[in-house]
């Protein structure tokens, strides 16, 4: 009689914790169905159709702003630039507030809770004035957001894919991809690139540019001067303990 009890109990027991965890599942499937079409929304909007020549042909020096990326800018002006990453689903607009630290971590572009966030600037970087950009992304299993980071462990992406673009106010800009690494943070004896904004000497450029080559899975033989502006793409990494995955982006020069 007592083994039936405790069986019936741990039947009992087992189709509950099966209800929970599809019930979990199921929350988190709609969190992400939902996070999705609100991006898709937005994205809508930066991809608008562009005039067919918004240039003064006497100003040769004239930048093209993307009017969708202003549009945004004016619904939310925390919206400060749109990152893409050409065979990846990051595809996303930028975020900076500096005045609460990571404070898109957890919200939508529209400041609502969004468990997938949205990709940021931290807060110590000033977009208008820097040697290396830092942008934050969640790693969501669905592939969402910088998941896709991923695919620079493996030399023949990055063979196929080695720029991105980075759309401000100010015009559209294209980065080299410089060096691509998993670290582990927050270790009291870890390579702080998440530290780096700008440099107080040349020294400490050519340092922080060296270390990001050395710890790269490859070579990409693409190196950095001080004074070129870098970016610094990071999302969490599941091989190291409290890792992360790094990508970093030299802006293509003029004579590239």
């Amino acid at each position: 009689m007592m083994n039936r009890i405790a069986t019936g109990f741990l039947l009992l027991l087992s189709i509950l914790c099966i209800s929970v965890s599809v019930y979990m599942l199921a929350g988190m499937y709609q969190e992400d169905v939902k996070s999705d079409q609100t991006y898709e929304e937005i994205r809508k909007v930066f991809d608008q159709e562009k005039p067919e020549d918004t240039k003064d042909p006497e100003n040769e020096d004239e930048v093209y702003i993307n009017p969708g990326l202003l549009e945004l800018h004016e619904k939310n002006p925390d919206c400060v630039g749109w990152i893409h990453i050409e065979g990846t689903k990051i595809d996303y607009p930028v975020m900076y507030h500096p005045e609460e630290k990571n404070y898109y971590l957890r919200r939508n572009f529209h400041k609502e809770y969004d468990i997938s966030g949205t990709p940021y600037i931290a807060e110590i970087c000033d977009p208008e004035d820097f040697d290396n950009l830092i942008l934050y992304g969640h790693h969501m299993n669905s592939g969402a957001m910088f998941a896709h980071l991923d695919k620079y462990k493996s030399e023949s992406f990055y063979q196929e894919h080695k720029t991105f673009i980075y759309s401000t106010l100010h015009g559209n800009e294209t980065y080299e991809v410089m060096a691509c690494f998993a670290v582990p943070v927050y270790t009291g004896n870890d390579f702080a690139y998440y530290a780096f904004t700008k440099a107080e000497t040349p020294l400490e450029y050519e340092t922080f540019v060296e270390t990001c080559r050395k710890k790269s899975y490859y070579d990409t033989g693409v190196t950095a001067d001080y004074g070129d502006q870098l970016i610094t793409l990071s999302t969490c990494e599941y091989s190291h303990k409290n890792g992360r995955m790094v990508v970093v982006g030299r802006l293509l020069r003029e004579d590239d």
